[in-house]
């Protein structure tokens, strides 16, 4: 149990962010069924450090993201007091180069030794082991990570072919999440019509020719459940990208008590 990295997670980017994360952790880990088997896992949830990750993308001007989790990080590293740690941020639009990118390179500068996995990189290695190259991958985002352009590079670099929701109804999708009144990031338990209106832009991706979707917001996965066995919907796979970072952060920490799938 000593050699185990301690798990960091930099949550606080949607509501319950962290929250799946650290449950997928819980759920994905081989434990003797003691509570002492667990993996130790840091959770920091500090949204008011943490900017909107899309509002900064559409205007870099607006409060920066990649330094408040900068600081969360670097809490987290004086928390952990030299002991080996792997850390990882539960967000798509987090993902972006114009986020990520900075974000690793203020680690580096303030010499934070956590260990930082990429949650879009562990999510194109479960999309690869579910479809071929040339299958057509749906993504369902934020307008933030469309409009970044992370996953159509990535996905289209390992020979898939990318399937967004029309440009009409992106307004409706990220409504879904980020309104105020009926969004997923304000209504607990998720509201009907947010899931009324995620699972109609779903299944509209499945009729135009998805293979497999992609929930590339941290929220969609809480108000789009897989309606058959083996994470289907609708007949096609759901790719969450929150239970790639868990299994990966699970890998990293301790890799022998990492569930198979």
């Amino acid at each position: 149990m000593g050699g185990r990295a301690v798990i960091v997670l930099g949550g606080g980017v949607g509501p319950m962010a962290g929250v799946a994360l650290h449950r997928m952790i819980i759920e994905n880990t081989r434990t003797d069924g003691t509570d002492q088997s667990h993996l130790t896992v840091h959770h920091y949830s500090c949204s008011a450090l943490v900017p909107d990750r899309t509002a900064w993308l559409l205007d870099s001007t607006a409060p920066d993201p990649a330094a408040g989790m900068a600081d969360v990080f670097s809490a987290a590293a004086r928390a952990l007091d030299g002991r080996a740690a792997v850390g990882g941020v539960p967000c798509n639009t987090f993902h972006a180069p114009a986020i990520f990118d900075r974000f690793l390179s203020m680690l580096d500068d303030r010499r934070v030794g956590i260990r930082v996995v990429n949650m879009l990189e562990e999510s194109l290695a479960m999309i690869r082991s579910a479809l071929p190259a040339g299958s057509v991958v749906g993504v369902m985002s934020t307008t933030g990570t469309r409009l970044s352009g992370v996953y159509d590079a990535m996905l289209e670099r390992a020979g898939y072919r990318i399937l967004y929701v029309p440009q009409d109804d992106q307004d409706v999708l990220h409504a879904s999440i980020y309104d105020t009144e009926w969004g997923i990031k304000a209504v607990s338990p998720v509201s009907q019509r947010a899931s009324d209106t995620v699972s109609g832009l779903a299944a509209h991706l499945v009729d135009a020719g998805a293979d497999a979707i992609v929930l590339a917001c941290t929220e969609l996965p809480l108000a789009l459940s897989p309606d058959a066995p083996g994470g289907l919907y609708r007949g096609v796979p759901l790719v969450d990208p929150v239970l790639a970072l868990a299994r990966a952060l699970i890998r990293e920490a301790c890799p022998e008590q990492l569930l198979p799938l």
